[in-house]
C-alpha cells in the first residue's frame, strides 16, 4: 500500500513539473493571434422583411389567387433573421463582411465578442466579389485590425478563420491554404479570385475573417 501511494505522488510530482512547462508549449502562433484578432471580431444579424402573399403558395396560381381572395386573407409580411461574421478593419467603425450576409436586409445589428451590440448601416457592397462594408453607428472605441495584401499567399500556409457559426460567437478553426485564384460558379454569378482552405468553415462563418500567423486579415470567409 505505502509503495503504490509513492508511486502516486512520484506520478503527481512528475505531471506537476510537466504541467508547469506546459503553458510554454501551448502558447503558439494561433493563441496569439485568437487573443489580437479575436475582439475585433462581430456578429451580424440582419433582419429582412419578407411579404406574406397567398396563403397557398407555393401552389398558388393566379386562378386561384382571385377565386379565393374574398375567403382569405393574405399572409401578413414576417420579418426574417439571419446570422453571419465580420471584422472591424479600421477606427472609423467599418466592418468588412460578405454582400450575401446583408443582402436586401431591412435592419443590421452587430455584436462585439464582448457583448456590445449595435446597429450598423450599408456603406457600400461589391456583389460580383461578394464583399460589404457597413459601419457602426456608435461614437464609443471599438476594436480592429486592418486588413493586409492576399498577394503573397502561398499554398500550404496555415491560416486561421474566426466566426459565429451557428451563432457560436468567435469560433476558431485552423487549417491551410488549400489553393489559390479559384473560381466558384453558383445559380446567378461566377466568382474569381477565392482562396481554397481546408479550415472548417460552416453556415455563420461568412464574412469572417481569414488570417495568417502574423494576424492579418488575408481573406474574407464564405460558407
Amino acid at each position: 500500500m505505502r509503495a503504490l501511494v509513492a508511486a502516486a505522488a512520484t506520478l503527481l510530482a512528475v505531471a506537476g513539473s510537466a504541467s508547469g512547462a506546459d503553458p510554454f508549449l501551448r502558447h503558439t502562433a494561433t493563441v496569439d493571434v485568437v487573443r489580437k484578432v479575436g475582439p475585433a471580431v462581430v456578429n451580424v444579424t440582419t433582419e429582412q422583411i419578407v411579404s406574406g402573399g397567398s396563403p397557398f403558395r407555393p401552389f398558388s396560381d393566379p386562378f386561384f389567387d382571385r377565386f379565393f381572395q374574398d375567403f382569405f386573407e393574405p399572409r401578413a409580411p414576417q420579418t426574417v433573421k439571419s446570422l453571419g461574421s465580420g471584422v472591424l478593419i479600421d477606427a472609423d467603425r467599418h466592418v468588412l463582411t460578405n454582400e450575401h450576409v446583408i443582402s436586401r436586409a431591412s435592419r443590421i445589428r452587430i455584436t462585439l465578442a464582448d457583448g456590445r451590440e449595435f446597429d450598423a448601416k450599408l456603406v457600400g457592397a461589391d456583389p460580383n466579389n461578394d464583399l460589404a462594408v457597413l459601419r457602426v453607428e456608435t461614437k464609443e472605441a471599438l476594436p480592429w485590425i486592418p486588413p493586409a495584401t492576399s498577394s503573397d499567399i502561398m499554398v500550404g500556409e496555415p491560416v486561421i478563420a474566426i466566426g459565429n457559426p451557428f451563432g457560436l460567437s468567435n469560433t476558431v478553426t485552423t487549417g491551410v491554404i488549400s489553393a489559390a485564384d479559384r473560381s466558384i460558379r453558383t445559380e446567378d454569378r461566377v466568382y474569381h479570385g477565392f482562396l481554397q482552405t481546408d479550415a472548417s468553415i460552416n453556415p455563420g462563418n461568412s464574412g469572417g475573417p481569414l488570417l495568417n500567423l502574423r494576424g492579418e486579415v488575408i481573406g474574407i470567409n464564405s460558407a
